[in-house]
């Protein structure tokens, strides 16, 4: 399912049978002292090729290019910061790459969920939109789809982001750093309910992500099954 680990002519079997790609992305971004910088696609990464072992189809490395992170903040450094424009014109051109790939269906799995860095992910959805009429474009955080059955699942470097990366990949968490009792978000990165975080906690927000996920981007291959127009190579 790994697009970069693949051989050619493995990856045009997988599309040739289920022109669906996934694209994890996120930030390099503080989220308290307990986790790693990277967080935001590391989790989305992993979210991803949960989904597509659900679906079918083939993941993308993830892309680290995040705008609103926590860098503007006092204190927070090891933080990388771009520009909306540069996401959404980054976003816009994976979209045409992948479409000249023969995908279809493109996913991109939001791990980094500042409001105005949701926008220009979206808004570089719609310029690849206003040029190609069939193809779909999914464009959701990794917290959407859980909160269709309402899960509530986004924060920052909280209990729920915290909760994922224990269940992905323990090695990177350790609460013992966490500064004791309550304290400020503006202050520390994170939110104050990341001590409550459990593997058992993110194994529930992963599964809720796939389960919920994965009916719609079925419905959206379908879509394009039936809407390709002829005269037109069909999937």
């Amino acid at each position: 399912m790994r697009y970069e680990e693949m051989k050619p002519g493995d990856i045009s079997r997988v599309v040739r049978a289920c022109p669906v790609a996934y694209l994890p992305w996120g930030a390099i971004e503080w989220h308290g002292l307990h986790a790693p910088v990277g967080l935001d696609a590391l989790k989305a990464h992993h979210m991803a090729l949960a989904l597509c072992e659900a679906t079918g189809g083939l993941v993308l490395p993830p892309v680290y290019c995040g705008y609103q992170t926590v860098k503007p903040r006092r204190g927070f450094t090891h933080t990388f910061e771009f520009s909306k424009g540069l996401v959404r014109r980054h976003l816009f051109e994976w979209l045409e790459n992948l479409y000249e790939e023969s995908f279809r269906v493109m996913v991109i799995v939001m791990g980094h969920y500042g409001p105005k860095h949701v926008e220009a992910i979206r808004a570089g959805v719609g310029d690849f939109g206003e040029r190609h009429k069939y193809p779909r474009v999914l464009a959701i955080t990794d917290y959407d789809p859980a909160s269709w059955v309402g899960v509530k699942g986004d924060d920052h470097g909280g209990k729920n982001e915290t909760s994922l990366m224990m269940y992905y990949r323990p090695e990177l968490v350790d609460l013992s750093l966490l500064p004791p009792g309550r304290w400020d978000r503006e202050h520390e990165g994170c939110d104050p309910d990341a001590g409550q975080a459990t593997a058992a906690h993110g194994e529930m927000l992963a599964r809720t992500f796939v389960e919920q996920a994965a009916a719609k981007v079925r419905e959206l291959l379908e879509e394009v099954r039936a809407s390709w127009p002829e005269g037109i190579r069909r999937i």
